[in-house]
């Protein structure tokens, strides 16, 4: 019964993201690579990219923040991803009829998404 109880619990664990979001972290590195070359008017990369274990559908340079893109709600919808703010914590200030918020996971490592 323990043996089932534990695969339960863990099966629970890895269909909420905790997988998923362990991966992204151990990729940080490769993203900061990426990152710290993304020229102030690069949006080159809308097209699907493998970085480290997570792969995102955009990545682009907004000012001194860099966004990967993991997915949206919809086509064109409420995009969602990671933030890349190595000066300060990003908040919520480009665009008044998009809501970001920002979450942050460690150093300058934010989970991101906006609703439209």
């Amino acid at each position: 019964m323990r043996k089932l109880v534990a695969c339960v619990a863990l099966a629970s664990l890895a269909s909420c993201g905790h997988s998923d979001e362990q991966r992204v972290v151990r990729s940080f590195a490769a993203m900061e690579q990426v990152a710290r070359t993304a020229g102030p008017e690069d949006r080159t990369t809308t097209r699907p990219r493998e970085i480290g274990e997570v792969e995102f559908q955009a990545i682009y340079r907004e000012g001194d923040r860099v966004y990967f893109k993991v997915g949206e709600n919809g086509p064109g919808v409420d995009p969602y991803g990671y933030v890349w703010s190595p000066e300060r914590a990003p908040d919520d200030d480009s665009n008044p009829s998009v809501a970001s918020s920002f979450e942050h996971i460690q150093g300058p490592w934010y989970r991101w998404s906006d609703s439209y």
